[in-house]
């Protein structure tokens, strides 16, 4: 191993695995929402009017499926080599993000 290059402790690894695991489960969740409210509209009937129903509430569904890859992307990467506290945040960030994404989706399969 190089000097300038330091090894992953156990404390890193084990905050890491934590973090990662809880934020692709919340990826898969809102990821799953949001494929949910962009389907909505075809589950309406004829005369219905309200984001979930419209063309809209089906394109913001849409548009959040590449959002919420990318926030689970982003903390994965941006977690690879950091101190505990470094991962925490990053992670915590990331599972706030999901989380709007996720209330957003529900708030348009409500109006559906």
């Amino acid at each position: 191993m190089a000097r300038h290059s330091r090894g992953v402790d156990g404390r890193s690894r084990a905050a890491r695995r934590i973090v990662l695991t809880v934020v692709w489960l919340g990826g898969l969740a809102a990821g799953l929402v949001a494929l949910l409210a962009a389907s909505a509209k075809y589950g309406c009937m004829p005369g219905s009017s309200g984001l979930g129903c419209r063309t809209s509430g089906s394109m913001l569904g849409f548009a959040l499926v590449p959002v919420v890859i990318l926030i689970v992307t982003a903390v994965t990467v941006l977690t690879d080599r950091g101190e505990p506290r470094h991962v925490i945040v990053v992670g915590g960030v990331g599972i706030v993000a999901l989380l709007a994404c996720f209330l957003v989706a529900e708030g348009i399969l409500g109006t559906a």
